[in-house]
């Protein structure tokens, strides 16, 4: 049975690092498109970049904006990761419309194309068992010849959002896996990538002319596992101050980030810590992410959400 959840608004819970990549890439507010396709260019910016680098295992890079003549949004990107014993090359396409409808809820849609490959960059050899290799997400699989190792796999898939969008408040929901592709590196075994739906809910909390919160909260899950991430970010002026938890089956994991804002540029550092005891030999991680505005749209043209959004990413 596929593993569903209502999500709970947590105050002082958020972000951080888990195992399973195919479960948790993209899940963050600071890559709105990513984290749910509809919320691509909720900034309403006509050209902006979205980056995100972790130090060892990982880099994104993002553009995104609005179209002309009020066609809707857009976002293109690409995406490195690395393991010890996988690398993934991704592409992404994602269109994404605002409902024109005059309502007190805007509602938002989406749908995004990823293009995948996989490519095996090593795997050992055991004189009882025979060659054995990691697949990314953590399972070991062996094999009795090495010509039974697929070099890279190859593949697409389908992910769509939807949010809805009521004064200071945002809720969405998204489906992924859509088309079901056997990526097992080896040619005698298939591993399917789950079905998967996500679901994700924030709200700005003002607190005074200069300072706002924004408490949000994610659950994904498939049949294989389930994850919860919480997240406070607390924006001033200049600044935003992020605290974070984060629990994947038995793995969780805590993160701190700060980010500096001058006119266009949003930049800043996160840093993960595993807590669980079976994952104290795992080394804490730290991220750099550097979001900026190309060409910006005047306030004038803007929603009251889209202002609010800009000081989180």
């Amino acid at each position: 049975m596929r593993k569903l959840a209502l999500i709970v608004l947590v105050s002082l819970f958020g972000n951080g690092f888990a195992q399973n990549l195919e479960l948790t890439k993209g899940k963050d507010i600071k890559q709105p498109g990513k984290l749910n396709p509809s919320l691509t260019g909720i900034q309403e910016d006509l050209i902006r970049i979205i980056s995100d680098a972790e130090v060892g295992e990982s880099y994104q890079l993002m553009i995104e904006g609005k179209m002309p003549l009020k066609l809707g949004n857009y976002m293109v990107g690409m995406e490195r990761v690395y393991t010890d014993n996988v690398a993934n090359n991704m592409f992404n396409v994602t269109y994404a419309r605002t409902s024109k409808d005059e309502k007190k809820v805007q509602w938002r849609y989406g749908g995004t194309l990823n293009f995948n490959q996989k490519s095996l960059l090593g795997y050992g050899y055991d004189s009882t068992s025979g060659y054995n290799f990691k697949d990314l997400n953590g399972e070991v699989r062996k094999v009795a010849n090495i010509n039974d190792i697929k070099n890279n796999v190859d593949y697409f898939d389908v992910e769509l959002g939807v949010s809805a969008v009521y004064r200071n408040l945002i809720v969405g929901a998204g489906v992924e896996n859509i088309v079901g592709n056997n990526v097992s590196m080896s040619t005698l075994k298939s591993r399917t990538l789950p079905f998967t739906a996500n679901l994700m809910i924030g709200g700005f909390v003002g607190l005074g002319d200069k300072v706002t919160l924004y408490p949000s909260a994610i659950v994904v899950g498939n049949e294989d596992e389930f994850y919860t991430k919480g997240n406070l970010d607390l924006s001033t002026t200049r600044f935003t101050f992020s605290t974070s938890y984060i629990q994947e089956n038995e793995f969780q994991d805590l993160s701190a980030a700060i980010a500096v804002k001058f006119k266009k540029v949003f930049a800043g550092i996160k840093y993960s810590h595993p807590i669980t005891s079976s994952r104290m030999d795992i080394i804490p991680s730290y991220n750099l992410f550097f979001n900026s505005s190309i060409f910006k749209s005047r306030d004038l043209f803007k929603s009251d959400f889209a202002k609010q959004m800009r000081k989180v990413y």
